[in-house]
Parts: structure tokens; C-alpha cells; sequence
């Protein structure tokens, strides 16, 4: 990789590839297994600040590697944002990462990512959506919110979806 990151477009390719390794890990490499705690016969989701540590752990070797600054939880006014990654004044970028059980997550979409968007001044910003529920009900609202953002020309944040929803083996399927 080591790559001169140097403009906003070549950061958002970093933090796209991350995404997508962050992605890959967890709906090809059994990442998933660690969404979840074993409660008796049943495992139940983990707070979303799982994912995020996570998340932190691929996306900070990416980061090193491409010379990107990565800040955890800063606030610039707005509340703080999960993650923001810059390379000098200029080029930044904000990922905000939600459980699909979130019952927030659209506001998340909606308010919350454009807010702190606006304190980090930042034009570009990523929403990882975690599904971690069988319902896709908020998933297909949230994309359709998308939909209609760009039909009307309105810039938005790029949605990732994750699958970490807990399937049976290859060889039980």
C-alpha cells in the first residue's frame, strides 16, 4: 500500500478499502462470531462499541500504512463521531458505524453523520450499518432515504452494509 495520500478523493479510497476489509472479515472470515455473547443457549448482540473497536483495529494498520491520521470518538462540536481520518487540513474523512438494531439508525443517517460532518468540516462521510437482525425493515428504509437523496441531487454519505448475521457452516447449508 504506502501510498502518498495527498487529496480527499485518494482518502476516500483509503477509508473505502478498509471498509471493505473490515467487510470481508467479518462476512467471509468469521470477524461476526465476535458481534455476539453466548447468554445461556442463545447469543445476543454486544454494544455497538464492539464493532468499533474493531473497526479500529484494521482501520489503524491502514492508516500507518498510508501515512492517514485516525481520531477515535472526536468532537468538534456535534457530539463525537465514531472516526474521523485525515491527511493535513484539507483532505478528512467521517465513519459512523451502526448495529442494525440501532433504533436511532436512521436519525443516524438523517441528523446525526451530516452533524458531525459539519463540526469536523467535512464533505465526506461513510455509514457502516452492521446487520445484525433478521429484519432488514430499517436497512431497506434507510437505502430507499439514500435512493431518494440522490435522485434529488443531494450529496450523502456512502452507506456500507455488513452482514454479521450468525449462518450455519458450509458444510450445514
Amino acid at each position: 500500500m504506502l501510498k502518498n495520500v495527498s487529496s480527499l478523493q485518494e482518502l476516500e479510497g483509503v477509508v473505502t478499502k478498509i471498509i471493505e476489509q473490515f467487510k470481508r472479515n467479518i462476512e467471509v472470515n468469521n470477524l461476526k462470531q465476535h458481534f455476539y455473547i453466548q447468554d445461556g443457549f442463545q447469543l445476543k448482540p454486544r454494544h455497538e462499541r464492539y464493532a468499533q473497536h474493531l473497526f479500529y483495529a484494521i482501520a489503524d494498520s491502514y492508516c500507518e500504512a498510508n501515512d492517514v491520521d485516525i481520531s477515535r470518538e472526536p468532537n468538534a462540536g456535534n457530539g463525537p463521531v465514531d472516526f474521523k481520518m485525515s491527511k493535513g487540513y484539507t483532505a478528512r474523512a467521517v465513519v459512523e458505524i451502526k448495529l442494525s438494531s440501532n433504533p436511532s439508525l436512521i436519525h443516524g443517517f438523517e441528523k446525526q453523520l451530516p452533524a458531525y460532518q459539519e463540526s469536523e468540516r467535512t464533505k465526506s462521510g461513510f455509514y457502516v450499518v452492521i446487520k445484525i437482525t433478521k429484519s432488514d425493515r430499517q436497512i431497506k428504509a434507510l437505502m430507499k432515504l439514500a435512493e431518494g437523496a440522490e435522485k434529488d441531487g443531494k450529496k450523502h454519505p456512502e452507506i456500507f452494509v455488513i452482514d454479521a448475521e450468525i449462518k450455519p457452516s458450509a458444510s450445514k447449508r
